[in-house]
């Protein structure tokens, strides 16, 4: 259909481990810009050292 975008995610962990994840009715564009615009909150933040992580 016209203005139909279905995407499709998929993630391979191991070979026994996979996720996919679709998306449909997608519309092109971002309706509210403003979702990106970090809280007020964040511009009193310090940044601190995280933890090294032995994954």
């Amino acid at each position: 259909m016209e203005d139909c975008y279905p995407v499709q995610e998929t993630y391979a962990k191991n070979s026994s481990v996979i996720t996919s994840t679709r998306f449909f009715d997608l519309d092109l564009g971002i309706s509210d810009p403003d979702v990106f615009t970090p809280p007020a909150t964040c511009q009193s933040a310090r940044p601190e050292r995280m933890a090294e992580s032995h994954c």
